[in-house]
Order: C-alpha cells, then structure tokens, then sequence
C-alpha cells in the first residue's frame, strides 16, 4: 500500500520556489505601490486643472480686469476651495496642502486661448514631492530626482 502525500524534499522545494518568487516579486509591487501614489498626486493636480477651468469661466473678467486683456494669472489652491470647486487631498498618511494654478491667456477678444499648469507640493512620511503638469503631462520629484513622468 502507497502512503498518499508529499516528501520531505518535495516540500522544501516548493518552499524554496515559492522564497525565490517572493524575493523577486516584492521590490516590484513596492515600486507599483509608489507609483500609485504619485499617479494620485498628478490626477489630484489633474483636478486642480479642471477646477482652475471653471474658476477661470466664472470669474475671467475679475482675473484679468477687462474682457480684452491677455497675460498670465496664477490661482491658489486656497482660493480655488474658497470658490467650493476644490476639495482638500484626503489621504491617512499624505498631505497636499501647496499649490497653484498658471493660467495664460492670450489671442483677441473674440478668440481667446487659455493654458492651464498645475504646481502641487505634497507631503508623505516626511518627504516632499513636488508635481508639475499641464493638460497633456506631469512630472513629479522628489530630493530633486524625477521620480515620475506622466509621457513615459
């Protein structure tokens, strides 16, 4: 009669397979990890973006003091959730509490063109990361080494 089950030697090689998978696969999700939370940066700047829109349809004629100038303002993130079109970055370990938006407007008139560019500093364990974007990319760094580009 044959004993059902596995040998000793078939149980610590599974064991050892299963070590090997672990010590490779950890740095990664570590890294995917991380990534994520600069991913949530740039979409929270990514809002800050769309909330300068509106801020900038709602009050372009305060912005710039007439309905023919051109030129570059910048909003703050305080004035943006004074005007309630901005909810504060709500994380249990990172803050988000500096930033801006640069809104450039030019053409004439009756064909003006607007760019927006979010600025945003955040806070996590400590340190800074600060973000940069506009309505096609963003970057993010951090010690001044880029740790996250939005092309790429």
């Amino acid at each position: 009669m044959k004993d059902k089950g596995f040998t000793l030697v078939e149980l610590i090689i599974t064991i050892v397979i299963m070590a090997v998978i672990l010590v490779v696969a950890f740095p990664s999700i570590g890294r995917l990890q991380q990534n994520n939370k600069y991913k949530k940066y740039v979409s929270y700047g990514e809002s800050m973006v769309s909330s300068g829109k509106l801020y900038v349809d709602q009050y372009h004629e305060d912005i710039w003091g007439s309905t023919t100038a051109t030129g570059t303002k910048t909003i703050t993130m305080e004035t943006l959730k004074d005007s309630v079109l901005l909810k504060d970055y709500v994380d249990k370990k990172d803050s988000c509490a500096n930033g801006s938006i640069r809104v450039t407007r030019t053409g004439t008139p009756n064909n003006f063109t607007y760019t927006y560019e979010y600025s945003l500093s955040c806070v996590s364990k400590g340190e800074t990361v600060s973000c940069k974007g506009d309505e096609r990319t963003s970057t993010c760094t951090k010690n001044g080494r880029q740790v996250y580009n939005s092309a790429s």
